[in-house]
């Protein structure tokens, strides 16, 4: 099993990907919660294939950008990243 984690924030509120990065990982900054931003998990098998797409990661991506999508963001004007958990 794989878990992953894909961040999302708005570009107002985060410079870049290493912002978004530093924010979520900083234990010390509630800002990440005051902030507008999600966090996403993705647990996929280690088995897990879909036609079209290369690698784990690739997968977990277009899973957590649905996800995304379903919670009301877009991409327009954000910035995101997917962490291995």
């Amino acid at each position: 099993m794989k878990n992953f984690i894909y961040l999302i924030g708005t570009a107002d509120d985060f410079e870049s990907i290493e912002d978004l990065k530093a924010c979520y990982f900083d234990p010390s900054n509630p800002r990440f919660g005051e902030r507008n931003a999600s966090c996403i998990g993705v647990n996929l098998s280690e088995a897990c294939a879909v036609q079209g797409y290369d690698s784990l990661e690739e997968i977990a991506t277009m899973i957590a950008r649905g996800e995304a999508m379903s919670d009301g963001w877009c991409l327009d004007d954000t910035v995101s990243c997917l962490l291995e958990a």
